[in-house]
């Protein structure tokens, strides 16, 4: 069985690649310093058994024109006796290789073939120390009396690292396919394509070769590129010509063009930038990326859609063609545009302004503004800004973004991760699917636009997540393919603009990436990778080896199911070039929600005081946040990855509904659902086993696996403010009025915990606190304090509940607080007709004193 299931993997590996031709190990040498220096250890560094037969290592080479001088393999035998390719220069300059042989040196008669792939060949036949070495076309043949009953040999490419063997100064070569074989019969294959870090695994016995400072050439095919980059001291707008292969760059004084060429013998796009002054007319937008060039119309387009003109740039006399400049403030931030030919209509969807979300398409008519625009909500679709979109025939895809349900900034934005598809002939809209786990890697926002990929059917969209990634999506399955390695970017600026372009005459995805502060400081950075891009599975092997690398490599088959299901690569993303994350997800908005009009003003008119129960240490809390503390008062809460922020949360939620917990499968079913089975009962007992280390450090906590079932068991000495309210809650009988308020007065459960699975219980729990309230104001007479404290605690659970306005404003009325009440009904009234879309229906007469 083990050896069907090597033969399907090493045919899937080598299948996955085998049309790829830039793949190979980048032996990196002077002038970079000897700390930075290649090296490549066969075999795990552990030395080969030659079992007293001749030994033949094979492999590509390929000779760089850098450094004129040093080695590019080293062989140690088991008798500390070395065999080594080296090189040297003549006085012209050529490099001239040779074969060192301890200290005997031997010249092969004709220069190194420059920047080609050679075929070498090094022969040890340790019967009669024969040595033979076929370099290119020739061959140097010697007896080697030292090598004559050698027992093993250790070998290294690039900077030997072998003690008391280390040669610094190392030979500019790339090498590929490096094969050994025992008296004819192959016995390892190391392909130096698919890896996994610094190490490559031999394709017969999964063996590794382990180095150090590796650069692997088919990383190039995954990797994005800078191509261009500067700084202004204004917000800049980017354009991109996808058929000239043009960018245009304006500011109110410059228009910069970046062109780009075919490739050059090298393999780069070149790239050739121009600016000039611009003479005249006004930029119609007060946003930066509303400018579009529009290949059909030869066009380069700016457009105000909040006050619906238009500024087209005459790129023959260098002016803006419109001088009416913008005196609105904006609507659509961070919204997603396309255009459309067949009817020459600018269709945007989303953004953000004055503190809402929008889920309006827009349709706009910029060479016939004659015509009005069309405004169309689409409510299948919550409010948002920065999604993705791109229109295939009639059809308007739209993928993630940022916002929330009520379309308020301040009421539990969220990060979406779903797919539409939006009809723009009749406006149907149709909903493919909407991402439901945790994001190992955490929350993300797309790139303006979307590219669809006709031949694969799939769609690629730039992300923020991991500093700046590509990512493959399709209409069929809820999942993310991870398609490029990280530009490792840091998204730490006030603005973000992101977008994601096709040249198809240059096969090149091109990315820009705008970073702004709110005084108008900004770095543009541009970045290029090839078409169509490969997933980093082909390049990368997840897989889990043991410590010797030899038969315990295929002990895992976690990625099975993946290798027979996709047939030409290996499942999963590579768990590799992990970047560390941000521990939340900035807002790209322009200023922060004003207090005139958030819920907050409705509430506490000071901090609650705690009473009963100390939060400063030794608790895990739910209520207003996701936070937790040690033993020692220490905040630990960023120590929780979003994994085991979710897995912890799952345990307490399931173990308060049901003693018995979670069943197993329920919970891979939460978290690990795009796992096969085996990988997600791996990763299951890998993050329980984390979060039982974190449960030390915070108090007598502790996680029970019994019957297929896993709960969470909380001991007195510990405080979890939601576990403890459920547990006041089911006390029918001399419920704890002051003891339950201070609980639930310190805010909603995990509002920024927005996940499919967490919202019922958060549903439940807001309905039974609101509850709890109600039927406390009409079974007893309460104090004025009281009250306010409940009606406090309505306000925290549902800002619109008009129970706790009638009362908030009623007491503060009696106690002669007019203005005070007055300002809380205002506030109330403001939230309302935002909310709700029309004026609040009582007066605040009516709301003091109902009839």
């Amino acid at each position: 069985m083990r050896n069907l299931l090597l033969a399907i993997l090493i045919f899937n590996c080598s299948y996955a690649i085998a049309n790829i031709s830039g793949y190979g190990l980048h032996i990196r040498s002077y002038p970079l310093p000897t700390s930075r220096l290649t090296d490549m250890a066969l075999e795990n560094g552990m030395p080969i058994k030659t079992e007293g037969m001749q030994l033949d290592l094979n492999f590509d080479l390929w000779v760089r024109d850098e450094n004129v001088f040093g080695t590019a393999f080293r062989v140690i035998t088991n008798n500390n006796e070395n065999i080594d390719l080296m090189y040297s220069v003549d006085e012209d300059g050529s490099r001239l290789p040779f074969l060192l042989t301890g200290e005997d040196v031997h010249f092969f008669q004709r220069p190194a073939r420059m920047e080609t792939w050679l075929n070498i060949t090094l022969s040890l036949n340790c019967r009669n120390g024969r040595i033979v070495l076929q370099y290119d076309d020739e061959k140097i043949e010697l007896t080697h009396e030292k090598l004559k009953e050698t027992k093993s040999v250790r070998i290294a490419f690039g900077r030997c690292p072998f003690e008391g063997f280390v040669l610094d100064d190392v030979a500019s070569v790339n090498i590929k396919d490096v094969s050994l074989k025992r008296d004819d019969r192959q016995i390892r294959f190391w392909k130096m394509a698919q890896h996994v870090g610094d190490i490559c695994y031999d394709e017969i016995s999964g063996v590794p070769a382990i180095g150090r400072n590796t650069q692997w050439i088919i990383d190039d095919l995954i990797s994005w590129r800078k191509i261009y980059g500067e700084k202004f001291n204004t917000i800049p707008a980017i354009a991109f010509d996808s058929i000239g292969g043009k960018f245009f760059i304006t500011t109110d004084t410059f228009l910069y063009t970046i062109s780009l060429s075919p490739e050059n013998e090298n393999g780069e796009v070149e790239v050739k930038t121009d600016s000039s002054l611009i003479s005249g007319g006004r930029y119609a937008a007060g946003l930066p990326n509303h400018m579009i060039y529009i290949a059909s119309e030869q066009q380069l387009l700016s457009y105000n859609l909040t006050e619906h003109f238009y500024s087209v740039f005459d790129l023959t006399r260098n002016r803006w063609k419109n001088r009416r400049a913008p005196a609105e403030d904006p609507n659509y931030w961070n919204n997603t545009v396309v255009y459309n030919p067949v009817d020459s209509t600018l269709i945007s969807f989303g953004g953000y302004g004055h503190y809402l979300y929008s889920h309006e398409l827009l349709l706009c008519y910029p060479f016939h503004e004659e015509k009005p625009p069309q405004h169309i909500p689409l409510p299948d679709i919550a409010p948002r800004y920065s999604p993705a979109s791109v229109l295939v025939g009639d059809q308007l895809y739209i993928f993630g973004g940022r916002g929330s349900p009520s379309g308020r900034q301040e009421l539990f934005p969220r990060n979406y991760y779903d797919l539409y598809a939006v009809n723009i002939t009749d406006k149907t809209v149709k909903k493919y699917w909407s991402w439901a786990g945790t994001l190992e890697y955490g929350d993300f926002v797309p790139s303006e636009n979307m590219i669809y990929d006709h031949e694969n059917q799939c769609f690629y969209v730039f992300t923020s997540q991991l500093n700046g990634v590509l990512m493959k999506i399709d209409t069929v399955h809820p999942a993310f393919e991870q398609m490029s390695l990280p530009i490792d970017i840091i998204f730490n600026t006030h603005y973000m603009f992101t977008n994601l372009f096709l040249a198809p005459g240059l096969q090149k995805l091109y990315a820009y990436i705008l970073l702004s502060e709110v005084n108008g400081e900004s770095t543009l950075e541009i970045y290029e990778m090839n078409y169509p891009p490969l997933p980093i599975s082909v390049t990368s092997m997840p897989q889990i080896h043991t410590a010797e690398g030899k038969s315990g490599f295929w002990k895992k088959y976690d990625y099975l199911p993946g290798i027979l299901f996709l047939g030409i690569i290996l499942s999963g993303i590579a768990r590799y070039y992990r970047k560390k994350r941000r521990t939340g997800q900035k807002e790209k908005t322009p200023a922060p929600h004003s207090p005139a009009t958030s819920p907050r003003s409705l509430m506490l008119e000071k901090e609650p005081v705690s009473q009963y129960y100390d939060f400063s240490k030794k608790c895990i809390c739910f209520l207003d946040r996701f936070k937790a503390l040690d033993k020692k008062g220490t905040d630990i809460t960023a120590q929780f990855s979003p994994i085991l922020q979710s897995l912890l949360i799952a345990l307490i939620c399931y173990s308060v509904k049901d003693s018995r917990g979670i069943s197993g499968n329920k919970l891979i079913k939460l978290l690990w659902q795009d796992k096969s089975e085996e990988a997600a009962k791996n990763n299951r007992n890998v993050y329980v086993s984390k979060l039982r280390t974190i449960l030390e450090e915070i108090g007598d906590l502790k996680i029970i696996n019994k019957n297929s079932f896993w709960r969470i068991q909380i001991d007195d000495d510990t405080l979890c403010d939601y576990w403890e309210i459920m547990k006041l809650f089911k006390e029918k009988e001399n419920q704890d009025l002051e003891r339950m308020l201070e609980l639930l007065i310190r805010g909603g459960m995990l509002p920024n915990i927005e996940t499919d699975w967490v919202d019922p219980f958060k549903n439940d729990f807001a309905n039974t606190a609101i509850d709890f309230c109600v039927g406390f104001l009409k079974k007893f007479d309460l104090t004025d304090s009281l009250k306010l404290k409940i009606a406090d605690t309505l306000f925290q659970h549902d800002f619109l509940n008009e129970e706790a306005l009638q009362i908030k404003c009623s007491v503060l009325y009696q106690q002669n607080k007019v203005g005070l009440a007055k300002t809380v009904y205002d506030t109330f009234c403001n939230i309302y007709k935002s909310s709700l879309g029309i004026d609040y229906p009582c007066s605040f007469m009516q709301v003091v004193k109902p009839a």
